[in-house]
């Protein structure tokens, strides 16, 4: 009974860590969603309600894998310990290097933005986790799935294994499930953590949402209402990550028709009211511009407040204008159901969709690639077919850039352009299995194909 307590300690500890995790982040995941969505949260498209739940999910998924470790058998779970430290070590490597590399680019930024440069450092940094591991996740995959079985390979304890009766295949399930859970994380994050990250990234670099004192009117924030012919002009934006925080020293300019103007508001803040979609504006002036004098025209007296049911929302204004890489999915569904956007935009967005959906399942083929590539049963190093499966993921890198542009351009069909990289590596995977398991080496296999056409 002690021994089947002590292995789902780990589980436990995880659970609670994740409970933790998710009382934090869930509620502000909510309240996120309600600053930057028109409308009530009854009205939500199914594709934004479900942000809150994939975030819970995410949070709970090292529990559930650190429930199916205890209930392996011997065998699995020393696989699983040697692939899972492997990973977590690459995944930490990089993740460091990464943000040693970026933190030396903009450190001069965080000085001049931030009153305290490291906690703005650290905030900056906390809010672009999910984009770094986006980044990176399939990688570390392979080279972590590499890493452990070539050490396995290289003590032979991978050719011990396999004289205990089990096939390959079957050696290989339980890093083939681990894969999965970080497949399936990577797929959270894509969802809308990853794209949301490099939208704050552009806002928080260049300074708008910081305290920063000696800001010019340079900085200030811009935002033109084509449609309703209104030009807002915000002096001291909120900070992204406080949303509900109101803005500073607005002015908005309202025009009867392009180039007159109606009349100008001046307040010291704007707040949204989310539940009402009104704007209102504290310690305001009113100065109105009539068509037949070019004097404005002031109110008597400042006024306490004014409202206004301006159609803007507070995230649309102190967001840069978005590029498709930084919508989220929900985003992009909405766009493509809305029908509003030019025939060129669309592929775009149809192409970012598919793409989003085929690389979940890069990271498996990865995976699939780097079994093969990493086991030797000769005695010889492996370093050969590390070296192939290293290019091979290179490779895929311009290969997605290629078959993407191709789509944006309409040139191939959004799904083709998607998963076209995924249908030949999983070509490859199984052609490096066949190789593998037949004891030959890919270098081998190649030699012996380029001497059988010669002859």
């Amino acid at each position: 009974m002690i021994r089947l307590i002590r292995k789902f300690i780990p589980a436990l500890v995880l659970f609670i860590l994740g409970s933790l995790l998710a009382a934090y982040l869930v509620p502000k995941e909510w309240a996120q969603m309600i600053w930057e969505i028109p409308g009530s949260p009854d009205a939500y498209p199914l594709a934004q309600k479900m942000r809150p739940y994939l975030l819970l999910a995410g949070c709970y998924l090292p529990a559930f894998g650190a429930i199916v470790y205890g209930f392996m058998g011997t065998m699995d779970r020393y696989i699983s310990r040697c692939f899972i430290s492997s990973f977590l070590l690459c995944t930490a490597i990089l993740t460091l290097i990464w943000l040693l590399a970026d933190f030396t680019d903009n450190m001069e930024r965080f000085r001049n933005n931030f009153d305290d440069p490291l906690t703005g450092a650290g905030i900056f940094y906390g809010t672009q986790l999910p984009m770094v591991l986006n980044l990176i996740l399939p990688y570390t995959l392979l080279m972590g799935t590499m890493w452990a079985l070539s050490k396995l390979s290289g003590s032979s304890e991978i050719t011990g294994m396999l004289q205990s009766g089990r096939s390959l295949i079957r050696l290989c399930i339980p890093i083939f499930f681990y894969s999965l859970l970080v497949a399936a994380f990577y797929g959270i994050c894509t969802y809308q953590w990853a794209p949301g990250a490099s939208m704050y990234r552009q806002v928080m670099i260049r300074g708008n949402n910081t305290k920063n004192k000696n800001q010019d009117e340079s900085k200030q924030l811009i935002y033109k209402n084509e449609t309703d012919n209104r030009i807002w002009c915000i002096g001291d934006a909120p900070d992204i990550m406080h949303p509900g925080d109101p803005l500073r020293n607005v002015t908005v300019e309202q025009f009867s028709t392009p180039g007159k103007l109606a009349y100008k508001l001046f307040a010291d803040e704007a707040v949204w009211d989310s539940k009402k979609s009104l704007w209102t504006f504290r310690n305001a002036i009113f100065r109105r511009h009539t068509d037949t004098d070019d004097i404005p025209v002031f109110d008597p007296e400042p006024e306490h407040s004014i409202t206004r049911d301006y159609p803007e929302k507070p995230f649309q204004l102190i967001t840069p204008k978005q590029r498709i890489d930084t919508l989220g999915t929900p985003a992009i569904l909405e766009s493509l159901d809305s029908h509003s956007n030019s025939r060129d935009v669309r592929f775009n967005l149809r192409t970012e969709l598919h793409t989003r959906t085929a690389k979940i399942f890069t990271c498996l083929i990865l995976v699939a690639i780097a079994i093969p590539s990493a086991i030797t049963f000769q005695r010889r190093t492996p370093m050969k077919g590390i070296g192939i499966a290293i290019l091979l993921a290179a490779l895929l890198l311009v290969i997605y850039e290629g078959t993407t542009t191709l789509g944006s351009s309409g040139y191939l069909p959004a799904w083709l352009a998607a998963w076209l990289p995924n249908i030949v590596y999983t070509g490859i995977a199984i052609h490096l299995y066949s190789t593998q398991l037949a004891h030959r080496s890919i270098l081998e296999c190649l030699r012996s194909k380029w001497e059988a056409r010669k002859h």
